[in-house]
């Protein structure tokens, strides 16, 4: 009897989890980040505040899960992309069209304000933020598969390790994205990170 108890609690404690992401998700396309308040997002799953922090330590972590689950569909998005390049592609051009990609997507689909918060909660050090920074995120194994077939082809010379050859780039793509952010919705990011992945690929080339 206790048992069923217990497992009667987590099936309703995730039930209520899952409809927090829901609300959550709803409120931050329709309004601002700022605008969306835990009160908000309780009231719209029709729980407490106090059920609310039960799950989640603030608005922030909330926002870290739903961007850990985007992340991942991103990831996978940019891998199908790959997918539809010709296989005899020069690794150099594809991982530059895979860049003008990665730019349409955070331009496009993530946008400029949701970035910005992204780069205020990682360097808040308060949350895990892995499922975006980590090195086992999709991205990183992706740069790594596309450098090594320009390696295997011989249109590389690579003097690193392809792991650390892979986080150089995605670095490079980090640290554009975040130009962008601390700029204007304006700056070029797409024109911009293209010129300097082909200043990183102007180094490996043969």
């Amino acid at each position: 009897m206790k048992a069923e108890k217990i497992n009667l609690k987590k099936e309703q404690g995730a039930k209520t989890k899952r409809k927090l992401y829901r609300c959550a998700a709803k409120l931050f396309q329709r309004h601002h980040y700022d605008d969306v308040s835990v009160e908000k997002i309780a009231k719209a799953a029709g729980i407490t505040k106090a059920t609310f922090y039960s799950h989640f330590k603030s608005k922030d972590e909330l926002y870290l899960s739903l961007l850990a689950e985007y992340t991942s569909r991103v990831d996978e998005e940019y891998q199908a992309f790959l997918d539809t390049l010709p296989t005899d592609m020069p690794a150099a051009d594809t991982l530059l069209a895979l860049a003008g990609k990665i730019a349409d997507i955070l331009v496009y689909k993530v946008g400029y304000d949701t970035m910005k918060i992204v780069y205020r909660i990682e360097l808040s050090r308060n949350f895990n933020t892995e499922a975006v920074k980590g090195y086992d995120r999709k991205l990183y194994h992706i740069m790594k598969d596309v450098l090594n077939r320009g390696f295997q082809r011989g249109e590389f010379k690579i003097s690193l390790t392809l792991e650390e050859l892979a986080r150089q780039f995605v670095m490079a793509i980090r640290g554009v994205s975040f130009e962008w952010c601390i700029r204007d919705s304006n700056f070029d990011l797409k024109g911009q990170l293209v010129t300097h992945l082909k200043l990183l690929l102007d180094g490996i080339m043969k």
